[in-house]
């Protein structure tokens, strides 16, 4: 990959090529690995490293449900929300992508289950490892803690999700193995810090003809066969909302429409009357991935209790006085690398034993080392061996109906390129609300008069988001009914593609990374046949 120079061009330039991919994330770069003897041009709103004062592009209002304040939850930069990235990995269910009677009979994706279930198994095998997908079906199935059994392996209403992280994390940034090996194909060439103002199309022939970028201090022009919108789920939205009025060919009732992140919430605490071994529930971390499951309610319990997909994590917890030491030693490693400052950890306060336990189970994959953490499997694995702590969070994350009430719109106010910022109202069904409140009930049920636990719900529950961004260019067979068609294709013109998380019908309750990346391998494949 060539990496344009932006200082070399000079105001109202025209760069022409095949194909023109804006966003240089996730999708951008899936999508553009998969395309072969055609003249790409990547382009990125951010640079190859990290700059804050292009994030200030990112800001936005709220209207709706309180949204993460403005702009930490996504960035602009080579790899874009992939830097914030854990690389944890879900696969969507079947039954997550059909018509579901009890919810609604407008879920269904246009596209077959099994072509999506070949594209994640392709997926994985480009960005990761050949091995991931084999490592996840052989441990899938896994059942290691016999104290759990008794209340929920024997429960026919409780069924469990399976979740993976590679042990070396991908940020898609120039330090990322697939990244490097992205830019050393010949045909992709990189311009960043270049942002897109305007969509210039000819109306009768469907075709966009070209786009507008802007930089500080100039105008760059793109002329391509093929365009390829790749900015996140609110980006994406407000882009095409800000070029309706100068072009009404782009108008459809559901842009910006569906909005839908993962409610997350804390339903309660759990303790246990005696210390607990090491569970497939709290978490193995091996050398090469790591591997966890979750809880969640069977098909037929939802189906009966007309409840949306979900599950919940049972995350440990030490106290919150360990808490604020670990976070303590947590900055006292950020001082020793950066240099600013001597150690000061105070084990005596936290509790060696406690400290490793909590390197093991709090610190994110982004930071931790897979060879710490597997030398540490192997200790607190040891059948002598009881966890420290006794208490252990609830933690829910669930499914969002579709709502066409819930959208991104275009606020009053500008960024620096005169582009209306985005408006978020991020809204929810009854049945949103009923998955958790149900699910609070069936754990209460499950561990009433339980010899070996108590449950003590939280009262104060309070929802946020989880940076799942989805929705708002959604797929669909008709422009009625949603953006773009099952190729990815908008579906009033001829040459622009939209991809990521926006083109999704439905959200399930899994974290939306893999389904990311398994429809940017298919529509990758899909413009490299055209």
């Amino acid at each position: 990959m060539t990496k344009i120079n932006n200082t070399n061009l000079h105001d109202k330039q025209t760069l022409e090529t095949d194909i023109c991919i804006i966003g240089a994330g996730i999708s951008g770069q899936i999508v553009a690995s998969k395309i072969e003897k055609k003249k790409i041009i990547l382009i990125d709103s951010g640079s190859v490293k990290y700059n804050a004062n292009t994030q200030e592009l990112n800001k936005f209002e709220s209207s709706g449900h309180k949204f993460r304040p403005n702009h930490i939850n996504r960035m602009r930069q080579l790899g874009g929300s992939a830097n914030l990235w854990a690389n944890q990995l879900m696969f969507l269910e079947k039954l997550e992508i059909e018509d579901r009677d009890w919810i609604d009979k407008n879920l269904s994706w246009p596209i077959d289950y099994k072509e999506l279930e070949s594209n994640y198994k392709e997926g994985l095998e480009n960005v990761f490892d050949n091995k991931i997908y084999d490592f996840y079906n052989q441990n899938k199935k896994k059942n290691d803690s016999k104290i759990f059994n008794e209340s929920f392996f024997i429960n026919n209403n409780i069924s469990f999700k399976n979740h993976i992280w590679p042990s070396k994390v991908e940020k898609f940034d120039n330090k990322s193995k697939f990244t490097k090996k992205l830019l050393k194909k010949k045909n992709i060439f990189f311009l960043e810090n270049s942002t897109l103002i305007k969509i210039n199309i000819d109306n009768e022939s469907q075709l966009i003809k070209n786009i507008e970028l802007r930089s500080t201090d100039k105008t760059i022009n793109i002329k391509s066969k093929i365009f390829v919108l790749a900015c996140g789920a609110i980006e994406n939205a407000r882009i095409i909302l800000n070029n309706l009025k100068n072009n009404r060919i782009l108008e459809n009732d559901n842009l910006g429409r569906y909005l839908m992140d993962h409610p997350r919430l804390n339903l309660g605490i759990l303790n246990s009357k005696k210390k607990l071994p090491l569970s497939v529930f709290f978490g193995h971390k091996f050398s090469n991935f790591d591997f966890r499951k979750s809880i969640s309610l069977s098909h037929s319990l939802q189906k009966e209790m007309k409840l949306l997909s979900s599950h919940v994590y049972i995350d440990p917890f030490f106290g919150e006085k360990n808490d604020e030491l670990f976070e303590e030693f947590l900055n006292d490693l950020k001082g020793i690398i950066k240099l600013k400052s001597l150690p000061k950890f105070k084990f005596r306060g936290i509790g060696f034993r406690k400290l490793i336990e909590q390197i093991y189970f709090k610190l994110p994959p982004q930071v931790s080392s897979s060879i710490l953490n597997n030398l540490i499997r192997l200790i607190i694995s040891n059948k002598k061996y009881h966890l420290s702590f006794l208490n252990m969070k609830i933690n829910y994350q669930g499914e969002q109906k579709p709502n066409y009430d819930s959208k991104i719109t275009l606020s009053n106010k500008k960024d620096k390129f005169d582009q209306n910022i985005s408006d978020i109202d991020w809204k929810f069904d009854k049945i949103d609300h009923d998955g958790y409140l149900e699910f609070t009930k069936i754990i209460k049920n499950i561990f009433k008069d339980n010899p070996n636990f108590t449950f003590e719900e939280n009262i104060n529950k309070e929802i946020t988001d989880a940076s799942h961004h989805s929705g708002t260019t959604r797929m669909s067979i008709s422009k009625n009914d949603g953006v773009v068609d099952k190729n990815l294709k908008f579906h009033t013109l001829k040459n622009l593609f939209i991809s990521g998380n926006s083109v999704f019908r439905t959200i399930g309750s899994g974290n939306p990374g893999l389904t990311n990346i398994a429809l940017s391998n298919r529509l990758g494949k899909y413009i490299n046949n055209l």
